[in-house]
């Protein structure tokens, strides 16, 4: 899978506002690509200047188009593109750490539920108040500036986004989303899993995602799932495909690619062994 934020970082085709693990990008679509997986080790804002685009994450599906926008957490999705309009967006990358500061330096006047763990998806669909729209068409100006802004005011432009979204009532499901960050490692670790199980991701990036060594993931996996992560992987993709076989129509390429197995025909002989039956045989019991 791309790390879509690494791959725009060290891509001079992208006009891109830099300071430390923070970035403010200009993105215009490059691959002709109908449909991709990504990921990215930081979390995300995205607001669509053009284009329509579908994020996927493994039970929803959200198209944005012109005048939309998503906040996307750390982690993997699989994407749509369509090619009725040059796609293009203002994507805005904040690292953990810079959140984390921020929260406890604006701690007097963040809403007190903000902290209050919620049960999000992996995309959040971001309604555009007019303080939000005030705020893309700023950003956009700094792409158009003739030199590069003082960095002092770059991360003031970071701050205001993040102020924007703990302070609007409006925002809420991200605002609870990014209290959850200050959890312990074990929680943190879990929400990872639980909203990427279904990706290609090997086992270093989802340490990655859960700012760990491969080393020290491996050991907190073990002591919460009471198995190796590889094992669990393979159980939670199955059972996966299960449902998807009771549930949609969509035949077992597709399946198959959604639940994270590297080729149709594994995934079949891993089904069988698992159920005891092929998928097409358990869709027909299922019936």
């Amino acid at each position: 899978m791309l790390n879509i934020h690494s791959f725009i970082k060290d891509n001079s085709f992208y006009k891109q506002l830099k300071i430390d693990d923070l970035l403010f990008v200009e993105y215009k679509c490059l691959v002709e690509e109908v449909k991709a997986g990504i990921w990215s080790d930081l979390n995300y804002f995205v607001f669509v200047t053009s284009g329509k685009k579908m994020w996927k994450s493994i039970y929803n599906e959200y198209v944005v188009q012109t005048g939309d926008s998503l906040f996307v957490k750390r982690g993997a999705n699989l994407v749509h593109q369509y090619f009725d309009e040059d796609y293009c967006a203002l994507m805005v990358f904040i690292s953990d750490d810079f959140i984390k500061k921020f929260m406890h330096r604006f701690s007097s006047i963040i809403r007190s539920d903000a902290e209050i763990a919620s049960d999000t998806d992996a995309v959040i669909r971001v309604e555009l108040d007019n303080f939000l729209e005030g705020y893309v068409h700023s950003l956009a100006a700094f792409f158009g500036a003739a030199a590069f802004p003082d960095k002092h005011l770059l991360q003031h432009k970071f701050e205001e986004l993040l102020l924007n979204i703990f302070t609007r009532p409006l925002h809420k499901e991200v605002a609870q989303y990014l209290g959850t960050l200050n959890r312990d490692q074990s929680a943190q670790l879990q929400q990872v899993m639980e909203e990427n199980f279904a990706y290609r991701l090997k086992l270093e990036q989802f340490a990655e995602l859960c700012n760990m060594s491969l080393s020290s993931f491996k050991r907190l996996f073990n002591s919460i799932y009471k198995t190796p992560p590889g094992k669990w992987l393979t159980e939670k993709r199955l059972h996966f495909a299960a449902y998807l076989l009771q549930t949609t129509d969509k035949n077992i390429n597709e399946i198959a690619f959604n639940s994270g197995f590297e080729d149709t025909s594994s995934f079949i002989r891993a089904f069988k062994q698992k159920f005891d039956h092929t998928p097409l045989q358990y869709r027909s019991l299922a019936d």
